[in-house]
C-alpha cells in the first residue's frame, strides 16, 4: 500500500523521525520504551499512576486541546466526524511513569 503525502507533510513528518531518533540516539544504541493501553498499564504500574493520567488530562483540558462529550449525547455526524484517541503509559529509565499520546 503506497501512501502519498503532499512536500509539507512529507517535510512534518521526517522532522517528528529526526527529533525521535535524535531523542532515543545514544552512545549505547536505540533506547525503546514499551507502551501499555491505558488499562493494561494501570495494571502493570498500580492504581499510583491514575494521578499522572489524571494530570494529562487536565492539561489538555485546561489548553483547550478538547472538549469531551458523552457518545450518547452525540449526533449521528458527530460520532462519524469524532477523532478516536488512544492513551498509553510508558515507564521511564528513572521508574516514572509518563503519558505518552
Amino acid at each position: 500500500m503506497k501512501a502519498d503525502y503532499e512536500e509539507h507533510d512529507a517535510i512534518l513528518i521526517a522532522r517528528c523521525m529526526m527529533q525521535i531518533k535524535a531523542k532515543f540516539d545514544t552512545d549505547k544504541g536505540l533506547n525503546f520504551i514499551q507502551q501499555y493501553y491505558i488499562n493494561q498499564g494501570l495494571k502493570k504500574f498500580g492504581d499510583d499512576e491514575k494521578d499522572a493520567v489524571d494530570k494529562e488530562l487536565r492539561q489538555m483540558l485546561l489548553r483547550d486541546c478538547f472538549t469531551p462529550k458523552f457518545v450518547k449525547d452525540m449526533t449521528a455526524s458527530e460520532r462519524k466526524k469524532a477523532q478516536s484517541a488512544m492513551m498509553l503509559l510508558a515507564e521511564k529509565q528513572f521508574k516514572k511513569t509518563i503519558y505518552v499520546a
